[in-house]
């Protein structure tokens, strides 16, 4: 959003860093803030000057400047213009619920701050119900599978092998988030202990305990990790990248893709490093009984709501073992046992 500034209104880029530097949002988060409330500007302003957009393309719409979209033409929008700003979303984007749910609680956001501040008298989006999502389980590797990605990752021929199998190991040991795996420092491990300091976010802090395998992992990288100059602002990263510099998200995202494939050919193009994370959450309720409520001070979540959908994994699973009990299924399976034994 920095490098964007000059074709935003001053008061967008206010809010932008007010959000980044005040209230502490992670730079990825801010950027993404930043295109919803584009996306809407661009609306505003297509829909303000309907002629000049009448032969609208979707590659026309991202080109939409923003800059002229004053305080005025804010205090025009009305409840309904967000309702059709959201139908718009969903017709010409093909948005899911979720993604239109997101960009308007970026723009609900947006108009709480303007009004907070003055700047308007009005927030339109006060009273626009979000549209209803239906659950969704979070894609994951079963524990066979992890234990495949392990060693796949372990055993290949790959320069930066033991650095790329901490990274996974982390992953799935520790249910990390990307940016909180390539935020850590030498100085956030105590291996006497056996914990990490993890800085979440908002800059929340929390301590996990690292089990035997992901502290023995760790150890093994840092016998190769190369030393860096307390000089060099990046001495302290536990994991760099090959140019000695603490390793990026995209980096690190490129290495699980990598692993991935080398585990599972393309068969599981739809697991991510935030997969990861969830299967290691996953695992812990479903193979070893881990209590939900340990369960979310290892993941970081301020509400309890969020770590209960690895209960609803545990239930998906037992209802598709109850599916496959009943009374009929099991007289199937006699049937055919006892004709297979004529």
């Amino acid at each position: 959003f920095l490098s964007s500034q000059d074709k935003n209104p001053d008061y967008l880029n206010f809010y932008l860093k007010y959000i980044r530097y005040i209230s502490l949002y992670a730079e990825t988060t801010v950027n993404e803030i930043y295109n919803d409330i584009r996306i809407f500007f661009r609306y505003l302003i297509m829909t303000k000057n309907e002629d000049a957009y009448k032969d609208f393309t979707i590659e026309m719409f991202k080109e939409i400047p923003i800059k002229d979209v004053t305080i005025s033409m804010l205090e025009e929008v009305k409840p309904y213009m967000i309702n059709e700003y959201l139908y718009f979303l969903r017709c010409t984007f093909n948005n899911s619920a979720k993604t239109r749910n997101r960009k308007l609680s970026s723009i609900k956001n947006f108009f709480k701050y303007m009004e907070k501040t003055n700047l308007l008298s009005f927030n339109p989006t006060i009273h626009v119900e979000f549209a209803k999502e239906g659950k969704r389980l979070p894609k994951h590797l079963t524990l066979l599978e992890s234990k495949q990605l392990l060693s796949k990752t372990i055993n290949t021929s790959s320069r930066n092998t033991i650095r790329d199998y901490a990274i996974e190991c982390m992953f799935l040991n520790c249910c990390l988030r990307l940016s909180e795996l390539v935020g850590i420092n030498l100085t956030d491990i105590k291996f006497d202990e056996q914990t990490l300091k993890i800085t979440g976010k908002g800059n929340k802090q929390r301590i996990i305990y690292l089990n035997d395998a992901t502290s023995e992992s760790i150890q093994e990288y840092l016998k190769v990790r190369p030393t860096l100059p307390k000089t060099n602002k990046d001495h302290n990263a536990l994991f760099l990248s090959e140019r000695k510099k603490r390793i990026s998200r995209r980096n690190v995202q490129v290495i699980t893709e990598k692993c991935l494939k080398k585990a599972f050919n393309d068969s599981k193009d739809k697991i991510h490093t935030h997969s990861l994370r969830h299967t290691g959450a996953t695992l812990m309720h479903n193979e070893n009984n881990a209590n939900i409520l340990i369960i979310q001070k290892i993941l970081g979540h301020e509400q309890l709501s969020s770590t209960e959908i690895y209960t609803h994994v545990t239930n998906q699973k037992m209802k598709e073992i109850m599916n496959n009990c009943t009374i009929s299924s099991i007289l199937e399976k006699r049937e055919a046992s006892s004709n297979e034994e004529k």
